[in-house]
């Protein structure tokens, strides 16, 4: 296995969404709330062993899964078992509201400053250690949106961020991974729609540790995208608090 920061960042990604339900449960968020909320976690972290586990295992580069068109539907697998939780319980929707809101938004934006480390899918691009033109597509923009979150943490930090702006920052986060990424995996794997069959492939995206990232490292950073837009879009237009009282602790209920 070659060395690689995927399990570390997938681990820094748990590690500060923990830290959020944290912080707000020593504020607003009930103390039932906050259960459920690091249940959700606890979850979504199991999900995640159990997709390294088969990925270590070679599963998702296997003849006999590729055969199925796994570009296709990996991802959704990932989809349903983050997303499912929170369309089916209502309380769980109420612990994403008060976590987000007692989340300062130089933190959101800190989060996803993480995915400069896109780069380093960029270096190995242009090494000829991972198919070019999932880099190029797909990791260029997600490298920049990381650079963008410097700015956007300079702004809300200021107090100059309006929601609608977050809003609208969020789901470009969102969109520059979706739909594009998993049907470019798919075109770069072996089948009728093998369309980019220069080696390395999309093979190599699912190969460990680097089968991390599509099946939940990245599906992190686009659902907290879309988790942090739709909170934003129920509050409506606000301006970010200056600094001072986005680090504030919201006041217990």
């Amino acid at each position: 296995m070659e060395p690689s920061l995927t399990p570390v960042l997938l681990m820094v990604e748990l590690a500060f969404l923990a830290t959020a339900v944290e912080r707000a449960r020593r504020g607003a968020l009930s103390t039932g709330h906050a259960a459920i909320g690091f249940g959700f976690l606890a979850w979504v972290a199991g999900y995640a062993v159990l997709t390294s586990v088969l990925g270590a295992r070679g599963a998702f580069v296997s003849e006999d899964l590729l055969r199925w068109a796994p570009g296709l539907w990996l991802q959704v697998v990932t989809v349903v078992v983050c997303v499912g939780p929170v369309v089916g319980l209502p309380r769980l929707r109420d612990a994403i509201r008060e976590t987000v809101d007692a989340t300062p938004w130089t933190w959101w934006a800190g989060f996803h400053a993480l995915r400069m480390t896109a780069l380093g899918t960029l270096v190995k691009a242009w090494g000829g250690e991972f198919p070019a033109y999932f880099g190029w597509i797909v990791g260029i923009p997600d490298f920049l949106f990381g650079v963008s979150a410097l700015w956007i943490w300079r702004r809300a930090h200021r107090g100059r961020l309006s929601r609608q702006g977050f809003l609208a920052w969020n789901l470009v986060g969102a969109l520059i991974i979706v739909p594009a990424a998993p049907l470019l995996l798919h075109l770069g794997l072996p089948g009728p729609s093998h369309v980019f069959q220069e080696l390395p492939d999309a093979r190599a995206v699912l190969t460990f540790p680097m089968s991390i990232a599509p099946l939940i490292g990245v599906p992190l950073f686009v659902l907290t995208n879309l988790c942090v837009a739709w909170r934003s879009w129920e509050l409506g237009g606000e301006r970010a608090p200056g600094v001072a009282a986005s680090m504030r602790l919201p006041t217990a209920r």
